[in-house]
């Protein structure tokens, strides 16, 4: 694999969208080696309405690919010994009431935790994603619930609750809303002028229209004015992710040793000694993925109108990230195209 400049390697990529028509919901994609080396685009449109193009500045809300810099947060306060990962949810979030006792911040990361998603409560009081929906809402359905799932660490279960609650410790151990937290921590010292968690809506600065298609198969604005952060709810674009993707390997922020270990995967045993069911190869707040001959980390994201793709290649430096303001549209599957563009080599999966 080379890092050298490839117009044969950009043309390729830029057939991969070729497709995408200029006049609908699109994405802007990059892939960046940390020498600079970088090829990166857009197409279709930031805005229907106003037809304004989407280009590699345009900001998208994150989805779950937020999850990385909830984790990336709660590590930092570990180092500064505000909080530890065995701490019960308890100790920051008491009204869950004492059945969640036994849940730690570990759990909540690796998704262990067993408690129900506070998606699933609202779907369950009739309100929709379109609907606003607060922090207190959910943790007033989340209080009333009171059953875990499973009992904890026995099972994996991708969790939305785990990281919303994680995001109510940062704020409880650090006296900041993730928010303030994250922009003052993260963001700012890594120059990602362009990156914010929004926990109002609406923004105060210009974030791409999020669409889906309708039974006529026509686009329509779909926007969630929900408040909770921590399991999404960071806003921003492509180039800034560059700059989050070297600083995984740099420590800039952080140091050398904190973010190797946000590629540490949860647990595989049980308390009692039993292998954990359905586990996946979760670290902190990113999946572990083997292919392409190499290993990297990843996440996607899929959230009102919104979806995202993200992965770093340590060993080669590289970032490729794909965002969209589509809901159907497979980031996933184009930021894989491209690494098997990149990298040489065809994925397995």
């Amino acid at each position: 694999m080379n890092s050298t400049y490839s117009q044969t390697t950009y043309a390729a990529i830029k057939q991969l969208f070729n497709k995408f028509s200029p006049n609908e919901p699109g994405c802007a994609y990059i892939a960046s080696f940390d020498d600079g080396v970088t090829y990166k685009g857009a197409v279709g449109l930031d805005s229907i309405e106003k037809k304004l193009p989407i280009t590699t500045k345009t900001i998208f809300n994150l989805a779950s690919v937020s999850k990385q810099f909830t984790a990336f947060a709660i590590l930092l306060l570990e180092q500064e010994g505000k909080l530890s990962l065995d701490d019960s949810i308890l100790k920051y979030v008491p009204s869950l009431g004492a059945y969640a006792e036994p849940v730690t911040l570990r759990h909540l990361i690796h998704h262990t935790g067993g408690l129900v998603d506070y998606m699933e409560l609202a779907e369950v009081a009739n309100i929709k994603e379109t609907d606003k929906l607060t922090v207190e809402e959910s943790l007033e359905h989340l209080k009333n619930h009171q059953i875990a799932k499973f009992p904890v660490g026995t099972k994996f279960e991708y969790s939305n609750t785990g990281y919303f609650l994680l995001s109510l410790v940062v704020e409880k151990a650090s006296g900041k809303s993730l928010r303030e937290f994250s922009k003052e921590r993260i963001f700012e010292p890594l120059n990602m002028s362009d990156t914010a968690i929004v926990d109002r809506y609406p923004t105060n600065f210009p974030v791409a229209r999020s669409y889906l298609k309708n039974k006529q198969g026509a686009y329509e604005i779909f926007e969630s004015p929900w408040e909770q952060t921590g399991d999404k709810a960071v806003h921003t674009n492509v180039e800034d992710l560059v700059k989050w993707g070297q600083n995984l390997t740099t420590g800039t922020v952080g140091g050398k040793d904190l973010v190797k270990r946000m590629s540490e995967i949860g647990p595989k045993i049980s308390p009692t000694g039993e292998t954990i069911i359905d586990n996946e190869d979760y670290a902190f707040g990113l999946s572990i993925g083997e292919d392409f001959d190499c290993h990297y980390l990843e996440h996607s994201g899929l959230w009102a109108g919104y979806s995202s793709h993200f992965m770093r290649f340590p060993e080669e430096r590289l970032t490729i990230a794909v965002l969209s303001n589509y809901e159907d549209f497979d980031t996933q599957e184009y930021a894989i195209k491209m690494a098997e563009i990149i990298l040489g080599k065809s994925a397995k999966k």
